[in-house]
């Protein structure tokens, strides 16, 4: 689902040096480097003195899903950090995960679809988006941004500068309906303009400018 790949490490060590009593930190990211966070992360372990300091600073980091840390009898600390996995972007301010907890966007990755809608439609958002990454004849495609508008619905714009009207109701019918739409269009290599799904008796696809 993420779109972070060319980031990607099995794992990555970093060791800082100069810590309290000239100990050293070795830091782990199990998913390389994803966030400009990491980076102001790593300069301010270097200036701290305790394990409590050491603790609190990683606890601010929204950007952390989860972290271990071991304080071994030679005083070096080993810190294995997970990130949680953005896969949208909210009103241009914060990340979304799949379980939709939120995180400053921090401009790090900007390749991700941008979500608009209130706070009490992220779940809807996130299932949408869901529900097309993981339909094999859906997941190719490159969603740019998704709006929510209350006297509208949703609507999602494609990289193919097509636009889908889903409407404020979002059920797996309505769903399947669009992945019929998809396969007809590709089918018949013709791009509609705009696809609206708000009928209950059909579809309607629009092919002009």
């Amino acid at each position: 689902m993420l779109n972070f790949k060319y980031f990607y490490f099995l794992c990555i060590l970093i060791i800082i040096s100069g810590c309290s009593k000239n100990k050293d930190i070795e830091i782990f990211f199990n998913d390389g480097f994803v966030y400009k966070a990491q980076n102001e992360l790593i300069s301010e372990l270097k200036s701290l003195h305790s394990r409590k300091d050491i603790k609190n600073a990683l606890l601010q980091q929204d950007w952390i899903k989860d972290f271990k840390i071991d304080f071994r009898i030679n005083g070096n600390i080993k810190i294995i950090l997970d990130t949680k996995n953005p896969i949208f972007i909210w009103n241009e301010k914060y990340y979304v995960d799949s379980d939709v907890n939120t995180f400053k966007f921090d401009n790090t990755n900007t390749s991700l679809a941008q979500v608009f809608c209130p706070s009490n439609q992220l779940n809807e958002a996130r299932n949408l988006i869901d529900s097309i990454k993981n339909k094999e004849s859906l997941k190719d495609l490159q969603l740019i941004k998704l709006n929510f508008k209350y006297s509208s619905g949703w609507t999602l714009f494609l990289a193919n500068k097509t636009t889908i009207k889903f409407g404020k109701d979002i059920s797996a019918e309505r769903l399947h309906v669009f992945e019929q739409t998809m396969n007809y269009i590709y089918e018949n290599k013709s791009i509609p303009s705009m696809i609206d799904l708000r009928y209950k008796d059909g579809v309607a696809l629009n092919y002009g400018k």
